[in-house]
């Protein structure tokens, strides 16, 4: 069977939570809450019921995406994607989101982008669903734990032989 071609429209997005990397295909214009859905049907599909302790949500409501906050240096965190809208006169904000992130091209992201994930905690007195704003837990490999990583394999290799 011959490669598929190349859509240029198609981007590479990269969904990070805790050690954990899936990778997406998605079309510029894709909406998030299509992209959402998407991630989910892939974290079901490898099998796993939590994700460093977080239980996978059993809706796409429940999951929370985060941009970094500077693009070239990740450790300087992240902020949620989802910018609710003000309204008006009395500055409260609506369920209503920014069209400028619904879709990735909106957001201003480009191929190759990473994005945080993190599932919706649920309050234990009132049912409710609280957003944790403070806690995104993406770990990034450095190039220190890399080769060191490297370096156990090969030892592991040589010990087999």
């Amino acid at each position: 069977m011959p490669a598929k071609a190349l859509d240029r429209h198609q981007w590479t997005l990269r969904f990070k939570n805790h050690k954990t990397t899936i990778l997406l295909f998605a079309t510029q214009n894709e909406s998030f809450e299509s992209i959402k859905e998407r991630l989910l049907e892939a974290i079901k599909g490898t099998g796993r019921s939590d994700i460093n302790g977080a239980q996978v949500p059993a809706n796409t409501d429940q999951i929370i995406l985060g941009v970094p906050v500077d693009s070239n240096n990740d450790s300087k965190g992240w902020i949620d994607l989802e910018i609710p809208e003000l309204n008006g006169e009395d500055g409260k904000s609506s369920k209503k989101t920014s069209v400028l992130n619904s879709s990735p091209l909106g957001a201003g992201l480009k191929d190759g982008a990473i994005l945080a994930f993190k599932f919706r905690k649920e309050r234990s007195q009132d049912d409710e669903m609280d957003i944790d704003d403070t806690d995104w837990d993406v770990v990034m490999p450095t190039f220190e734990e890399a080769v060191a990583d490297q370096d156990e394999d090969e030892n592991e290799d040589k010990d087999e032989e």
